[in-house]
């Protein structure tokens, strides 16, 4: 049963996406939601995005980046450099180490299937019965994305919260959205 009360919410969402794809509105009148950058890569985007050089960076050293040179659509829940630094020690040490396997798994938990906009998001929680829309990552985790006044908050299975924070980053087929927060205790 609980597939199927995930699985309206993500319709719902999928089906906006589709239509902010498009560039209509579901009357067929025009939408004002910005479209991926054909010319370069997200990572390459977020390279030139002021606040975003931790994630940035956390996908090349991990290797992730070569999934956004394909056609497939990604939205990256993208932490802000504040919220690594507010961390301290243990993000310096995720972000320093040797090893970029805990890295790696910390993006996959911030990533998601298909490209969602804020405005699809906020779209879907209010297209919800109970205001929340739970969305699988690649890292096999969920998140949670909620709304509070105008603020969409996202919240991952262990706790750990965010808000949308700032405008996105598009690059190719994909998009970032920038958070106030690590969606991952460390």
């Amino acid at each position: 049963m609980r597939k199927h009360h995930l699985a309206l919410p993500l319709l719902a969402a999928l089906g906006l996406s589709l239509a902010a794809c498009s560039g209509k509105d579901s009357s067929g009148g025009q939408t004002a939601t910005a479209t991926p950058a054909a010319s370069e890569t997200l990572p390459q985007a977020l390279d030139n995005a002021s606040g975003l050089q931790t994630v940035a960076e956390a996908l090349k050293e991990t290797g992730i980046e070569g999934v956004f040179r394909d056609n497939a659509s990604y939205t990256l829940i993208a932490p802000e450099d504040a919220a690594f630094a507010q961390l301290g020690d243990p993000a310096k040490q995720l972000t320093e180490a040797d090893d970029h396997a805990a890295l790696a798994a910390l993006i996959k938990d911030h990533l998601l299937t298909g490209y969602m906009t804020p405005q699809d998001i906020l779209a879907a929680i209010k297209a919800s019965k109970d205001g929340k829309v739970a969305i699988p990552t690649l890292g096999g985790g969920t998140l949670t994305f909620t709304q509070s006044g105008g603020t969409v908050n996202v919240a991952a299975e262990d706790g750990t919260q965010a808000s949308f924070d700032g405008d996105p980053v598009t690059g190719g087929a994909s998009i970032a959205i920038p958070v106030t927060g690590v969606l991952k205790k460390l």
